[in-house]
């Protein structure tokens, strides 16, 4: 016969299945490799596919019911919106951001112990934006967000005309 196999050298093992010999292989410097920038690169397109993969994964399991107690726990930790989201990158001032967390902390002490999850700062935007753009809808030019952007484009107008800002800069 001469060549083991399917490269296997071993015809022992369980039940007389041939066993492949063990590959000590020397662990991999994963953090190492990231700061060095040797990981590999993957694009949004391989990220998107990742994503929807792991979301059927889930889906599946959850179907069949292989979850344990505690994962299933683990997953109720946090209310899941049903609808995918993208994550998206918006410039806040510090003002805003500092507003954003004393609201998260002060949500979070009115919260019962243990009967809500902590409510995220996605959670706390994601709801303003919604509160906001329903009432743009149905109100239009009288909506307390209309009435707030055409004042900071006019505040804006009026600093670009006094030289006090470049166009695009922000006015508070």
């Amino acid at each position: 016969m001469g060549e083991p196999f399917w490269g296997l050298e071993t015809l022992g093992g369980i039940g007389g299945f041939p066993v492949a010999p063990s590959r000590q292989r020397e662990p991999m410097d994963i953090m190492g490799a990231l700061l060095n920038g040797e990981a590999p690169k993957i694009t949004t397109e391989e990220n998107d596919i990742i994503e929807r993969l792991a979301f059927y994964l889930r889906r599946l399991e959850h179907r069949n019911g292989s979850e344990t107690a505690p994962e299933r726990q683990a997953h109720t930790a946090r209310p899941k919106d049903l609808r995918p989201k993208k994550k998206v990158t918006y410039y806040l001032t510090k003002l805003i951001i500092q507003h954003l967390e004393k609201a998260q902390e002060k949500l979070a002490e009115t919260e019962s112990e243990g009967l809500r999850p902590k409510i995220s700062k996605s959670v706390i935007v994601e709801t303003a934006l919604r509160t906001a753009l329903q009432e743009l809808d149905a109100k239009g030019p009288k909506s307390r967000l209309f009435r707030m952007l055409q004042d900071v484009c006019r505040r804006a107008k009026e600093a670009r005309s006094i030289g006090m800002t470049k166009p695009g800069e922000e006015v508070t």
